[in-house]
């Protein structure tokens, strides 16, 4: 919900301000431009909790020596449609970023494509890489491990990260059905946003540390996430790990960094993927056999009250449309944060 009192910015505004205050702490242009179109499309997407909330965390980590702008994106194995990529410790977004194009160069060749990446850093909002690689009419897979927040089922410390999964197909001439979602109830980034609000939060969302529900986001910050679904919820998010972490030879479990621990670098590892559907099925055909999946699944009779039924990535796209017509909604906390930084380097604000 958009506060009233939100001050609306262009993301035009926003993108230059977040590439000239990367460029100030030594991120050539090249990644910095990566990084800022990561965070402004997740706030015009209304996925306030990775936009450009999260800049002042980035910032610091470079200037403590956390990340490290100028790290190699180093492919280290390349095996026909399988790849792995050292990121050096440089910006999740930057190696995600190389390993979406490499996806898409190898699922156009050999049908499928499969990319591990190791040792990087938080890559921001998923369905930036996954909206890339539908854009040239593939399915796009997009998997990351994250900083403990989810206690094993039965369990009440945290072991196992958010670990979002986002999965895209394309959609012509129309919005893409886009599935981006943490393997918890709620992203934590809400929760930190709710923090920096000085707001509570819901019932269901999180625990505290003895494994009490809370409403209180300092306290679940403290405690855990509560998975989807459960026990199932736990078993996605155990899977994730094993799969962008154990296998990719990154950190995992309790080893891999959140943003606000300054005691070592992240060590998070992703997984990106791209799949051919022209080789499973006709493009011309599958164009045809999604647009009435659409129309049908569109028209399910509604409950009572229910005006619409969307799709995955419907309503971020509705909201993209907007917020790129009207401005993007930051609400105080945001706007503080930002002219903090904007001090600190000697720049003008973007509002």
């Amino acid at each position: 919900m958009v506060s009233p009192a939100a001050i609306r910015v262009k993301a035009e505004d926003l993108f230059n301000f977040c590439v000239e205050i990367l460029g100030r702490i030594g991120v050539k242009e090249e990644y910095a431009k990566i990084v800022a179109e990561n965070l402004v499309l997740a706030d015009l997407r209304g996925r306030e909790s990775h936009g450009i909330a999260r800049l002042p965390s980035y910032v610091e980590r470079v200037v403590r020596g956390l990340i490290d702008p100028s790290g190699p994106i180093e492919v280290v194995m390349d095996y026909g449609a399988v790849a792995l990529i050292d990121a050096h410790n440089n910006f999740g977004q930057v190696a995600a970023m190389k390993a979406t194009l490499l996806a898409i160069e190898k699922a156009k060749k050999f049908g499928v494509a499969a990319i591990g990446v190791r040792n990087a850093n938080h890559f921001g909002m998923a369905a930036h890489f996954v909206l890339k690689i539908v854009e040239e009419k593939l399915i796009g897979v997009a998997l990351s491990n994250a900083p403990p927040a989810i206690a094993p089922w039965g369990g009440k410390k945290a072991m196992f990260g958010t670990n979002p999964i986002c999965i895209g197909f394309p959609v012509e001439g129309g919005s893409p059905i886009v599935l981006d979602m943490a393997i918890s109830e709620v992203a934590r980034g809400k929760i930190r946003l709710a923090a920096l609000k000085g707001e509570k939060i819901p019932e269901g969302w999180a625990f505290d540390e003895e494994g009490n529900p809370t409403t209180d986001p300092k306290a679940a910050l403290k405690g855990t996430l509560a998975p989807i679904g459960g026990a199932k919820g736990y078993g996605l998010a155990l899977v994730v790990d094993l799969l962008c972490g154990l296998v990719t030879g990154s950190k995992y479990l309790q080893d891999v960094k959140a943003l606000d621990d300054f005691s070592a670098p992240s060590g998070t590892g992703f997984f990106i993927g791209a799949i051919n559907v022209s080789l499973f099925t006709p493009y011309h055909e599958y164009k045809e056999k999604i647009s009435k999946y659409i129309e049908t699944v569109k028209n399910c009779p509604k409950r009572s009250g229910v005006k619409e039924i969307f799709l995955p990535g419907e309503m971020a796209k509705r909201e993209m449309d907007s917020r790129s017509k009207h401005g993007i909604p930051l609400d105080e906390e945001v706007v503080l944060a930002i002219k903090r930084l904007a001090e600190r380097f000697g720049i003008k604000p973007p509002f």
